[in-house]
Formats: C-alpha cells, sequence, structure tokens
C-alpha cells in the first residue's frame, strides 16, 4: 500500500474500492469499530498529525473539536 500526502499534509491512501482516505480517520474507525459519522472528527491528542497511533487520535464532536484548536490558538498568541 502506498501512502502520500493530501493537501492538509495528511497522510492518506487509497483503498480496494479506488476511495482515497485518511490513514488517521481509518486508525479511528478500527478503534471504535465502525464508521466515524457526520459532525464527528479525528484528533490527534497530540497536535502530531504524524503519529497515527490509536492513542493518540480521539474521536471528538466537529464543535468540541472547533474549540480545543480555537482555544490552543488563542493561548499562542498570549
Amino acid at each position: 500500500m502506498a501512502f502520500r500526502r493530501n493537501k492538509s499534509r495528511y497522510k492518506v491512501f487509497t483503498d480496494s474500492d479506488e476511495i482515497t482516505r485518511s490513514v488517521h480517520k481509518r486508525v479511528a474507525e478500527k478503534r471504535v469499530g465502525g464508521k466515524i459519522y457526520k459532525g464527528y472528527v479525528c484528533h490527534h491528542k497530540d497536535g502530531n498529525i504524524e503519529n497515527n497511533k490509536p492513542s493518540n487520535i480521539a474521536v471528538l464532536k466537529e464543535r468540541f473539536h472547533k474549540k480545543i484548536h480555537s482555544e490552543k490558538q488563542r493561548s499562542s498568541l498570549h
């Protein structure tokens, strides 16, 4: 299986159905045992998009995920 980067710099692959999938989302799907539904996102806990270990990937509601990143951005400005 060949990996490449998408325009957001996440690692992706093309599966057997010729669909491009992100590695971190696939890791999360394996961890939770199914699909990640609309309104949820996969978050790298340590902020490192290279770290796709299952222990580093959290499935969060999109609203909460945006809040986390906006708070991080605000705190980095101070």
